[in-house]
């Protein structure tokens, strides 16, 4: 029987694990051996807060590296203790993308080289029979490590996730929820096509812009009335309830589509942060732009081949952000943040 994620943290806390500092560490592909070490990685940085349950589940850890869903590269010392992690992950529905991320060195082994050791192992070997175009990244706003991470390997961003990761543990009264800047490494430039709502028109042309990604950018022109034959909206909705956090990615806007969306968030009342996922490659993604608009959602950015195609990224808070706040690298970030926190003060009349 899988063990339940409170079973799991009752284990990591018992135990109590301390790992030895100064031992010598090797890269290397994670093992199934290592799948306890990954579990005492995430509790000792994260202690219980981290939203996603698999992470302190060895047995879980185990079967999903054997998929094609994950990829793990581990920091392995001498012992056999792991004290860095970083992965490609499916985070998406697209199998033209994996997400980079996980990145994780154990307090005791910063300020070496480990970090950029495990990010070159994934990056310089993604997995051949997958075909990916793309890898995925978010970079933290709290501090600028991981973005500088993304500029060396040539990361193009695409998105600002306003606050949907809670504070880390034992900062609450500090620094708060953080955000996250979305970014894509181009691995297969491949030509599409994206329809552009016209509230966003200018916003994306900018993004696609410095993406630099082979796309033909045309206007959205179909209305409610034509929507409404092409058939039934179907929404699907994941709630992270450990993170505060619900996404909402539509699988196809249609008719009825603003009464869809208004019963899904009456289902999912109370969340801290709601995120809209609209794809991009179909005529008609103005309607649900528009409906969105009307629950609160505000721009944020683009979400490139996210369906295995572009998709654009809307986004609901429940508490006034503090926009100042975010620790910033590049320009086009920068441009990114000025178009999120515009749009967010249009909606509520501040701009």
């Amino acid at each position: 029987m899988k063990a339940s994620r409170e079973q799991n943290l009752a284990r990591l806390r018992e135990e109590a694990y301390v790992i030895e500092p100064g031992q010598k560490v090797e890269v290397d592909f994670f093992r199934p051996e290592d799948a306890l070490g990954v579990a005492r990685l995430y509790y000792a940085v994260y202690g219980e807060m981290f939203p996603v349950d698999h992470v302190y589940d060895p047995e879980e850890l185990v079967r999903i590296n054997v998929s094609d869903d994950m990829f793990q590269v581990v920091g392995r010392t001498s012992k056999g203790d792991v004290v860095g992690l970083y992965a490609l992950f499916k985070s998406a529905p697209s199998t033209k993308i994996l997400e980079g991320g996980s990145w994780i060195v154990h307090p005791d082994y910063r300020g070496t080289s480990l970090g950029l050791r495990l990010v070159s192992k994934s990056h310089n070997n993604p997995p051949e029979h997958l075909g990916l175009e793309g890898l995925f990244g978010q970079s933290v706003c709290d501090h600028l490590i991981s973005q500088k991470l993304c500029q060396r390997f040539k990361a193009r961003v695409c998105a600002l996730e306003i606050e949907p990761m809670p504070s880390r543990p034992g900062e609450a009264g500090e620094y708060g929820r953080i955000s996250l800047l979305d970014s894509l490494i181009v691995l297969q430039n491949l030509p599409d096509e994206v329809y552009l709502p016209e509230r966003y028109d200018a916003q994306l042309r900018e993004l696609y812009g410095w993406t630099g990604l082979d796309r033909s950018l045309l206007k959205d022109t179909m209305g409610e009335k034509e929507i409404a034959l092409t058939g039934k909206s179907v929404l699907s909705s994941n709630s992270l309830a450990e993170a505060g956090l619900l996404k909402i990615e539509v699988e196809s806007v249609g008719d009825g589509f603003a009464e869809r969306l208004a019963e899904v968030l009456r289902e999912h009342q109370g969340m801290s942060i709601y995120q809209l996922v609209i794809p991009l490659w179909r005529n008609g993604c103005s309607v649900a732009v528009e409906a969105a608009r009307r629950e609160g959602f505000f721009f944020g950015g683009v979400l490139p081949l996210w369906f295995d195609r572009d998709a654009l990224l809307l986004q609901r808070v429940t508490e006034t952000p503090n926009f100042g706040k975010l620790c910033i690298l590049q320009e086009e970030s920068k441009a990114l943040l000025k178009m999120v926190e515009a749009d967010w003060k249009i909606l509520h009349n501040e701009g």
